[in-house]
C-alpha cells in the first residue's frame, strides 16, 4: 500500500474518532448517555432530543418485557395513545388532556356545531332517558318524537342499564345509518326508526315572551360570534328592550366567543376577562357593535355554567350590568392551549388562570349569584320554566 493511502486512512480514522467522540460527548452531557453500576454505558433514553431530568429507558425496559412476555396481542397504536393519556393524568388537572384522532374530531365538531345524529336533547326522566326536545327541522322530529317520550330501548339495548352519556353515544353515529328507538308516551308504547343525518346545532337561540327577549346561549362554538349578531339585530329591530341572557348548562368552549357576546352589552375597550400564566398576563376588551348595550339584562346561570360562560357572567356582575338570577356557577377558570399532534390526535393543556375584571379566580370559587333561585325537579320537562318567568318579574319592576 503506497504511503499517501496510509496517510489518508489514517486521517479518516483520526476524523471519525472526533466524530464519535464529540457524539458520546453530547449524549453523556446532556445525560442521555450515562454509566451504569458497572461502568458500562447505556442509553437513558431512546431518542436524543426528549427530556433528560427523567430516565426513560425504564418505560422502554417494562414495554419491552410486556411485549416479549404478554400471552395476548397488544394493539400498538393503542399502547401508544393509552400511555400519553395516563402520562397527562399525572399533573391531576383534569382540564389537561391527550385526545386520540377519532376524540379530536368529536370535539371539533362540537365546536363547529356539526354532529351526526338523530338531533334531540336527551335527560332522565323518573330514572330514564328522554327526550326534552327534538331540533327543529331534525331527523328526530320528522320521525314523529316529542318531548317527554322515555326512552325503553335504543335498537335492543334496554336503557335501564345505561348512564346518559352511554345512550347518546348509541343514539349518535354515522350519517345515513338507522337506529331504532322504542318509546314510552303517556302508557303507550311506540318504535322509531330514525336515519342518522349531519346535525348543525345552532349555539344561540332566540324567542320572545311579550316585551321580553330570551337569549339562550348553548355553548361558545365557532358560529356564536355571527349567530349571536343576527340574533342581536333581530331584536334591536324589534324594539325589545329588556333581555334575558340564559346560560344555563352551558359548558363553555370559545374565550372568543363569551368576549364577542359581551362586545354588543358594553361600550368597547372594556376589560372583560385578565388571563395570568407562565410569566404573561393578557387583558381581552371588548370590541364590537354594542348593540344590545342599553338593554335591561337579566342572566340565568346555574351549576353546569362554566367557563367561558362564567367569564361573560362575571363581567356583567362585576360592572353591574344586569342581575344574575340562579345557582352558584361551576368554577372552571383556566385556559387551555389546544393543539392537533402529527397523526390526528390533539392535546389540550392549562396554560394560564382567569381572573374576573375585579380581579377575582373563578377557578374552583365560581360566580355567586345576586337572586338565589333553585330550579325544580326535572326541570327540564316542565312546560313552563321557573327561572325564565322569574328573569321576567326582575326585569319588570
Amino acid at each position: 500500500m503506497s504511503r499517501k493511502k496510509v496517510g489518508l486512512i489514517f486521517y479518516l480514522s483520526i476524523l471519525i474518532l472526533i466524530v464519535a467522540s464529540g457524539f458520546i460527548g453530547y449524549l453523556f452531557g446532556n445525560r442521555n448517555l450515562r454509566l451504569n453500576e458497572k461502568y458500562t454505558p447505556e442509553l437513558v433514553n431512546i431518542d436524543v432530543g426528549k427530556p433528560n431530568d427523567v430516565n426513560f429507558s425504564l418505560f422502554w425496559e417494562a414495554y419491552r418485557k410486556l411485549v416479549n412476555n404478554y400471552v395476548g396481542e397488544i394493539d400498538q397504536k393503542d399502547f401508544l395513545y393509552r400511555a400519553i393519556a395516563g402520562s397527562f393524568t399525572a399533573t391531576n388537572d383534569p382540564y389537561t388532556n391527550f385526545l386520540p384522532p377519532e376524540d379530536t374530531k368529536e370535539f371539533e365538531n362540537e365546536l363547529s356545531g356539526e354532529l351526526e345524529g338523530i338531533g334531540i336533547r336527551i335527560g332522565i326522566l323518573e330514572e330514564m332517558p328522554a327526550v326534552i326536545a327534538p331540533l327543529s327541522g331534525s331527523p328526530a322530529e320528522q320521525a314523529g318524537l316529542k318531548a317527554r317520550d322515555k326512552i325503553l330501548k335504543i335498537d335492543d339495548q334496554d336503557t335501564l342499564t345505561l348512564t346518559l352519556d352511554q345512550a347518546v353515544d348509541l343514539i349518535r353515529g354515522k350519517s345515513g345509518t338507522k337506529v331504532r328507538l322504542t318509546v314510552l308516551r303517556g302508557e303507550e308504547e311506540k318504535v322509531f326508526e330514525v336515519t342518522r343525518a349531519k346535525i348543525n346545532v345552532e349555539t344561540v337561540e332566540l324567542s320572545y315572551s311579550g316585551d321580553v327577549a330570551i337569549l339562550a346561549i348553548n355553548e361558545f362554538g365557532v358560529d356564536t360570534k355571527e349567530e349571536f349578531l343576527d340574533k342581536a339585530n333581530d331584536i334591536k329591530g324589534k324594539g325589545v328592550e329588556k333581555v334575558v341572557l340564559d346560560l344555563r348548562n352551558n359548558p363553555g368552549g370559545l374565550l372568543d366567543g363569551a368576549v364577542d357576546v359581551a362586545s354588543e352589552f358594553f361600550e368597547n375597550g372594556k376589560l372583560i376577562v385578565s388571563e395570568e400564566g407562565k410569566g404573561y398576563k393578557r387583558e381581552l376588551k371588548t370590541s364590537g357593535n354594542s348593540i344590545l348595550k342599553n338593554v335591561k339584562l337579566v342572566v340565568l346561570v346555574n351549576g353546569g355554567s362554566a367557563s367561558a360562560s362564567e367569564i361573560l357572567a362575571g363581567a356583567i356582575k362585576d360592572y353591574q350590568r344586569g342581575k344574575i338570577i340562579g345557582e352558584k356557577t361551576f368554577g372552571k377558570g383556566t385556559v387551555q392551549q389546544y393543539e392537533n399532534l402529527s397523526d390526528g390526535s390533539s392535546v389540550k393543556i392549562t396554560i394560564a388562570k382567569w381572573l374576573t375584571p375585579n380581579g377575582t379566580s373563578i377557578d374552583k370559587n365560581g360566580i355567586e349569584v345576586d337572586i338565589e333561585e333553585k330550579e325544580p325537579d326535572n326541570a327540564l320537562f316542565a312546560k313552563e320554566d321557573q327561572l325564565v318567568k322569574r328573569a321576567i318579574e326582575e326585569l319588570s319592576k
